[in-house]
């Protein structure tokens, strides 16, 4: 028997009549197939620069003269260095997204290690379930928010994390090195 991981989303939503998407425990061998098979590309328009003064920071959005598509390594996410302990798939018969997160007590931050989409599945509440389990899970190990690092070119899941109510609580230009040339880090962070 499948345990049940969400009361507030009753573990599915529905899209359309014939559309239900369960949200349930992510099994790392079972759904490892499944979440390597997402496409973690995006395109963007646009980039947030970051702007900084003494004691302000402040991302402005700027116009690319030409899209920019942007693929993250979904290997990442099995990666030896990766310290999440806990996760989440959306399934309807096949992994249409994913959430993995980690807990540190010592500050109570519920820190959102991945989020992946798959490309046909976004902007339609995948995300937001998703999310919702993820919180539900912080406030049941009692942490006091969630946290997130994101790059500034990542403008389509900046502004869906800005809409669910995730604010910007510091950046990095460093964070990245050569890793991601030009990129800056960007944390947001959502009070349980």
């Amino acid at each position: 028997m499948e345990p049940q991981v969400s009361s507030t989303w009753r573990g599915s939503l529905r899209y359309g009549p014939e559309m239900t998407v369960r949200v349930r425990s992510l099994d790392r061998v079972a759904d490892r197939r499944g979440v390597e098979a997402i496409d973690t590309s995006f395109e963007t328009t646009s980039v947030f620069d970051l702007v900084t003064t003494e004691h302000k920071i402040e991302l402005v959005e700027r116009a690319l003269p030409q899209p920019l598509t942007k693929r993250y390594s979904i290997a990442e996410v099995f990666a030896g260095w990766a310290r999440w302990d806990t996760g989440w798939v959306a399934d309807d018969g096949g992994v249409r997204g994913f959430a993995t997160v980690e807990y540190e007590p010592w500050h109570g931050r519920l820190v959102l290690w991945f989020l992946y989409i798959a490309p046909a599945w976004r902007r339609r509440g995948v995300g937001r379930a998703l999310l919702a389990q993820v919180e539900a899970h912080g406030r049941e190990v009692g942490a006091t928010h969630v946290w997130l690092e994101t790059s500034n070119v990542n403008v389509p899941g900046l502004t869906a994390y800005g809409r669910l109510g995730y604010a910007l609580c510091g950046a990095d230009r460093l964070y990245y090195g050569a890793y991601m040339p030009g990129e800056t880090a960007i944390y947001l962070a959502k009070m349980l």
